[in-house]
């Protein structure tokens, strides 16, 4: 039987990382200059390091579920990362949907306590250092959305 070693993916590091509260590790698998864009109406971009650092940080610490992971796969150059979220839309949820920009049906605070199931995917660029330099994150607010009760509204969250 022939024993195969994976490589873990850059992305793969800054979600495990995260996921364990090591936010040291990390911020190392994001480049000074990195982007990151909240698609597809790119209604939020994180510009830096410490932009991409705290969004990172402020997801993590609004969900501590472990994750579905879907697809993991990058080159040297680039990189594509999915995952299912299921949970239960929590306060800590709520707050940090409204730095995002993200739109919802009526006070997404009346949310609280519906279980939920997202895809979030990732497709990035890796710079000559091995690190995020460039990333767009989609989710499937669609999806999600048809999951609660209709609402008579959308309500936006400036970020």
């Amino acid at each position: 039987m022939k024993m195969t070693t994976e490589t873990m993916t850059v992305f793969r590091k800054l979600f495990e990382s995260g996921f364990h509260n090591d936010f040291k590790t990390m911020a190392e698998t994001i480049a000074e200059d990195c982007q990151w864009t909240l698609m597809p109406d790119m209604n939020k971009i994180y510009k830096g390091k410490k932009e991409v650092v705290q969004l990172c940080t402020q997801g993590k610490l609004a969900s501590d579920k472990a994750p579905e992971i879907l697809f993991d796969k990058a080159t040297s150059e680039w990189g594509v990362f999915e995952y299912i979220n299921r949970g239960t839309i929590t306060a800590e949820a709520v707050e940090f949907s409204k730095t995002t920009g993200w739109q919802f049906p009526g006070d997404p605070a009346t949310l609280v306590g519906q279980k939920y199931a997202v895809a979030v995917s990732f497709i990035y660029q890796i710079n000559e250092q091995g690190k995020i330099c460039q990333l767009h994150e989609y989710l499937d607010m669609a999806g999600l959305m048809k999951q609660f009760k209709p609402a008579e509204k959308l309500v936006t969250h400036d970020a």
